[in-house]
């Protein structure tokens, strides 16, 4: 539960600490676009606080990892892309959205072996599949959501 509280506040002061400090350095414009970085850590706080389905009768951070890891690397993925003034075809774009949820995910599965070493995963790490499945498709859906309303506006 401490582990919880902690992360859900230190992963979005974090982002928004660094990440705008990273587009500036790159010649990005990282104020115009803080909004949507700001929907992102605000979406990963309330991850951590939302029911998860059980899953082969273990209780799981399916949810979590949906918005919190998925959804909310969507958004970033949105910032980078439009704070850099990045286009390309929509292929690249979709794979690099999944480089960086992958990415990300592995990062956050090897923290968690770390944590489990340490005494803080008392449950154990065997859920690493539906962690990254979970991401992944919070990924696709908030891409799938991206394109359709990028349609809707031309």
């Amino acid at each position: 539960m401490i582990t919880a509280l902690i992360l859900s506040v230190i992963i979005p002061v974090l982002v928004l600490t660094c990440l705008p400090r990273i587009v500036l350095h790159y010649g990005g414009e990282p104020k115009k676009y803080m909004p949507w970085l700001y929907v992102a850590c605000v979406l990963y706080i309330i991850s951590w606080w939302l029911p998860s389905p059980l899953i082969e009768g273990r209780d799981t951070s399916f949810t979590t990892h949906l918005l919190g890891g998925g959804v909310f690397t969507g958004f970033v993925w949105y910032y980078l892309k439009q704070s850099l003034n990045w286009r390309a075809a929509w292929y690249i774009e979709a794979f690099l959205l999944f480089a960086l949820v992958s990415a990300l995910g592995v990062a956050n599965e090897l923290f968690e072996v770390v944590l489990y070493l340490f005494g803080g995963m008392p449950h154990g790490i065997s859920d690493t599949s539906w962690d990254l499945l979970a991401n992944t498709l919070g990924a696709v859906l908030f891409y799938v959501a991206y394109v359709l309303f990028s349609r809707k506006q031309k």
